[in-house]
């Protein structure tokens, strides 16, 4: 069963992973000359993909090792089908998720427009400005992300912390929520240096803070409900970026 298991995580992962393979990211991204002279469009798409392969490879292999131990669930994808069992759990992880996902896709967007009046220009990474694919934003950051972020790292931060406090306290879990978060949040700074021309410091506060607050409820929710809760939450607020970038 534990076999099973890991081999749907890494699979609806790869789908996730393999989504990427539909947005360019020479427009997201701003890609050094050696790179782009030396391959096509095509090889480096698929150059793209050896990083967040090698994650979610280790993500899902420690996540499984783990999330049992310290008492985080994922209570659909780890359990034999039973209809009974699941549909009162798949209509709560909907309405808590959705809910969830579009207000706190209405705060980012808030944060960014914050941040924008504050430094008085586009901020790079703005949710409103994003050329990712429809499908490469539900299936690499609605799953992808949360299998790496919160089932991977979340997962042994949790681990790791228990073993040194001896406790499972809530403290513990508000502090891997924390780290995780602010690790992710850390992750997006070396695509702003690479592509703002000014690196102000309102650009790394929005940075920091606009992508921290998403790993915060997405967190709370691995925790409180089960990782497929946080997807659903996380998958409604791209949902939410491009309701809100199509009227905006």
């Amino acid at each position: 069963m534990k076999n099973h298991f890991v081999a749907k995580m890494f699979l609806i992962g790869l789908l996730g992973v393999l989504s990427l393979l539909l947005s360019n990211f020479q427009n997201v991204i701003e890609l050094p000359q050696e790179i782009t002279s030396q391959y096509n469009s095509t090889q480096i798409k698929l150059l793209l993909l050896i990083n967040p392969l090698v994650l979610l490879f280790i993500s899902v292999l420690v996540g499984n090792l783990f999330f049992r131990k310290v008492g985080l669930e994922v209570p659909i994808l780890s359990s034999k089908f039973n209809r009974q069992r699941i549909q009162p759990l798949i209509r709560d992880f909907l309405k808590v998720g959705v809910l969830s996902g579009m207000v706190l896709g209405v705060i980012i967007i808030l944060i960014a427009g914050v941040s924008e009046k504050v430094t008085g220009s586009n901020v790079v990474n703005s949710p409103l400005s994003s050329d990712l694919n429809l499908i490469t934003r539900l299936m690499y950051g609605g799953v992808t992300e949360e299998i790496i972020m919160r089932f991977g790292l979340m997962t042994f931060l949790v681990w790791i912390i228990v073993r040194i406090s001896k406790s499972k306290s809530n403290l513990v879990f508000v502090s891997a929520i924390l780290i995780s978060s602010l690790l992710f949040a850390l992750g997006h700074l070396p695509i702003v240096y690479s592509t703002a021309e000014v690196v102000s410091f309102g650009l790394v506060a929005y940075v920091l803070i606009g992508n921290s607050v998403g790993g915060l409820v997405y967190g709370y929710l691995y925790w409180k409900k089960g990782l497929e809760c946080s997807m659903i939450s996380h998958m409604s607020t791209h949902i939410t970026f491009v309701v809100a970038n199509f009227f905006l």
